[in-house]
């Protein structure tokens, strides 16, 4: 019998990739750093403090958090200080619980130079501690009856998935290059191509991609669900495999597990709950008997972390 959790982390889980300690992604953080600084400053600099400030002494600051809430973006934005001269000494690592008043980081460097970058570090610092707080809040809310993840419409990529691992939630696909998921519009497509049965045939020939992660396939019914479960089951791969049930509520979602269970296929696959799910509607979800719940909520309609840089001395 399949260890539904083991296999969903598997799956679902590659925040252990999304370390400064890994080229690929330290690659895109530098990357992402040096477009985010140019697009501030342009060609021309910083004309404010230019214009206002006659001289640019060393000086000291503090990064603080003003309200509670689950920092993170530690590491990057501790990353992005020292990228522009800046002395860091961290305080509270990724993932730490915080309260109003609490110093995340302290920080020393020309006056110019904290100016200008403040508002980039705080805006990757705040958006992440925002994405960070409601997972932890949601993975509270369901007590370990179901994995909670975001979809793919993020931002910021690989920041917002991050953050999601910081608060402890799953980061589904990092991106395309990484697992198989078929969607309707894949399946559109194959009807378009005359193929009689789309779910077969779009998992038959994703089977035979070896590097994928996994593989997953959206349906939006029951029949669908139950036609890919048997698919499943005969392909008998070795990784995991995945029946996204988009748009069915939590009654929907029972029904279907109960009809995959009396034909002994459950056992085959994970069941992810997603579509339109926001913060009030996981707890029914987590209720439904499906493995993982993905919300678009997470990174697209997430209310930042309030934090301040301000400086001291």
């Amino acid at each position: 019998m399949m260890n539904r959790k083991k296999t969903l982390e598997k799956a679902f889980q590659r925040g252990h990739l999304l370390s400064l300690k890994n080229k690929f992604y330290l690659d895109w953080v530098k990357k992402f750093i040096v477009d985010e600084t140019k697009g501030d400053v342009g060609d021309i600099g910083d004309v404010t403090s230019d214009s206002v400030l006659s001289k640019n002494p060393v000086v000291k600051a503090k990064v603080y958090v003003r309200e509670r809430g689950i920092v993170a973006g530690v590491e990057e934005v501790s990353y992005f200080y020292k990228n522009n001269g800046i002395s860091v000494k961290v305080l509270k690592k990724d993932g730490s619980r915080v309260k109003k008043g609490d110093v995340v980081l302290r920080i020393s460097g020309k006056l110019k130079d904290l100016l200008r970058i403040e508002r980039s570090a705080l805006d990757l610092m705040q958006r992440m501690s925002g994405i960070a707080s409601l997972a932890d809040s949601l993975m509270g809310k369901v007590k370990g009856r179901i994995g909670i993840a975001p979809t793919r419409k993020t931002q910021w990529r690989y920041l917002d998935k991050k953050a999601v691992y910081v608060g402890g939630g799953l980061t589904h696909r990092l991106a395309l290059w990484e697992s198989v998921l078929i969607k309707d519009n894949h399946l559109k497509a194959l009807r378009m191509l005359d193929v009689e049965d789309v779910v077969e045939s779009a998992l038959r020939n994703a089977a035979k991609n070896k590097k994928a992660n996994f593989i997953e396939i959206e349906v939006v019914n029951q029949k669908d669900a139950v036609r890919a479960a048997k698919v499943f089951k005969e392909l008998k791969l070795k990784k995991p495999c995945l029946i996204m049930l988009d748009n069915i509520n939590p009654l929907g979602i029972k029904k279907i597990i109960k009809e995959l269970k009396r034909l002994k296929l459950y056992d085959s696959v994970l069941i992810e709950a997603s579509g339109g799910i926001t913060p009030e509607k996981v707890v029914s979800f987590s209720k439904s008997g499906a493995d993982v719940v993905s919300l678009g909520y997470l990174t697209h309609s997430v209310k930042v972390l309030d934090i301040k840089q301000k400086i001291v001395s």
